[in-house]
């Protein structure tokens, strides 16, 4: 089907980190670490903890769980509903959270009804 696609978690990160216009100094100063220890995350040195990925989940906007996906559609999805930094917050988040996880639910079933075709 082609929806799998060799992301490490680093690699996600850093794909995701240049989609939403953040630098690395940006994130690991949110992270409250070092630039050069937040590179090791991004190039695979240094395994991410489970504290700092609900960090990066909760600056991405979204699931921490999300940040192992394996699935194109998925982490495409993501991305879209993520804030950006550039932008304002107008509209309610718990909305956009909502509406997120409508189309994730769209996106496995489809992606579920074209497996056992």
């Amino acid at each position: 089907m082609g929806e799998l696609f060799s992301y490490s978690v680093g690699e996600y990160l850093r794909k995701l980190r240049q989609q939403l216009g953040y630098t690395q100094e940006e994130v690991s100063r949110f992270l409250g670490i070092s630039q050069p220890a937040y590179l090791k995350y991004e190039n695979g040195a240094t395994e991410v903890s489970d504290e700092m990925l609900k960090q990066l989940a909760q600056l991405y906007h979204v699931n921490a769980d999300d940040l192992f996906q394996r699935k194109m559609s998925v982490l495409a999805a993501d991305i879209a509903f993520a804030f950006r930094k550039d932008k304002g917050s107008m509209v309610c988040k718990e909305d956009i959270e909502q509406f997120r996880t409508i189309v994730r639910n769209y996106i496995e079933m489809r992606n579920e009804l074209e497996s056992n075709q």
